[in-house]
């Protein structure tokens, strides 16, 4: 790897890093999709193209659920929360109008549902850290009392805002949704609040830190949800969905070609200058031992990444080459 590669990979701000993990962060999580899914068979749809276990959900819970190929590919990760009248989906960054395609595709003719693409007309922001529940509850919103994937609806210069739980960093995660302009407002008084602005390098290093998948890196076509470690986004009992077959059998026999693992380097490895996924190919005594698809530099980790290893060489501790580069296994999430 050149410098000028090196210096190009994620990196974490200061200030921003230690607020996530020690204070409160905010990140402008515009760029996800947010989908409504509205009347009768709403949950009926989603649960016979996905994972989990979407029809037996309740006003103000939610989940994680794959959607997933005939063959239980990924093809995204998606939070559903319910709401009386409604799913609110939200999904990986700049998906929102590729899978509200996929779900419209898939209305059967006597479905009574409505798919929405709502990217546009709600705005996002993403709270992180251990005090992010206190700074809620000091502009008197919800949060404390969320279950991990709850919501709840309330208002933000009266306008509606509805406030989930989210994938954690630094010790709690929640979704901030609402119209743009009351969001922008409220996003000026998370920050007199005390709220540091989180940046997308430094959200990049705490995902691979927690070991998170993301889109077009761990969560692609390529790859199955259970060798991605998502398996609280799968249910065993719900009956069929698209992939559950390939899922299912996996499951049964307690075999995955590859599981996602952390990989910790003393030196980068030399990547193209213009990589693709995957970024390098891992190997172990001269043979073929997985993927490297993420790659950061952690203020205390040094140089760590996420890969696609093959189940013979996932142990921790096993030594492996990466582009020629020397690497070791860890389990995930990386030590904290």
């Amino acid at each position: 790897m050149t410098d000028a590669t090196l210096m190009s990979l994620p990196r974490a701000d200061a200030a921003a890093y230690r607020a996530a993990r020690e204070h409160v962060a905010c990140y402008d999580s515009a760029a996800r999709g947010r989908i409504w899914m509205r009347d009768r068979d709403r949950a009926a749809l989603l649960h016979r193209l996905s994972t989990n276990h979407i029809e037996q959900l309740t006003p103000g819970a939610g989940t994680e659920t794959v959607l997933t190929t005939p063959i239980g590919r990924i093809i995204d990760l998606l939070d559903v929360y319910c709401l009386a009248e409604a799913l609110l989906l939200v999904t990986s960054p700049g998906r929102g109008p590729a899978i509200a395609a996929h779900l419209r595709k898939n209305i059967f003719f006597n479905d009574r549902v409505t798919v929405e693409d709502a990217s546009a007309t709600l705005a996002e922001l993403t709270l992180y850290g251990p005090r992010a529940a206190a700074t809620l509850a000091a502009l008197g919103l919800p949060g404390a009392d969320l279950a991990a994937r709850g919501i709840a609806l309330t208002t933000w210069q009266a306008a509606p805002l509805y406030v989930a739980g989210a994938q954690p960093l630094g010790g709690a995660g929640y979704r901030l949704i609402a119209p743009p302009e009351p969001l922008a407002a409220l996003g000026a008084a998370l920050a007199a609040a005390g709220a540091v602005t989180l940046d997308a390098a430094t959200l990049e290093v705490l995902r691979v830190e927690h070991g998170y998948g993301a889109a077009d890196h761990e969560l692609s076509q390529e790859y199955i949800p259970l060798e991605t470690g998502l398996w609280s986004a799968v249910s065993f009992n719900k009956g069929c969905y698209v992939g559950q077959e390939i899922i299912a059998r996996m499951e049964s026999r307690g075999r995955l070609a590859k599981v996602l693992r952390g990989l910790r380097f003393a030196t980068p490895p030399t990547l193209p200058a213009a990589p693709g996924m995957p970024l390098a190919r891992l190997e172990c005594a001269g043979k073929e031992a997985g993927d490297l698809t993420s790659l950061v530099e952690s203020p205390r980790l040094g140089l760590i990444g996420l890969a696609y290893v093959r189940t013979a060489h996932a142990a921790p501790g096993t030594h492996l080459l990466a582009a020629g580069t020397p690497a070791m296994v860890v389990e995930l999430p990386f030590g904290t």
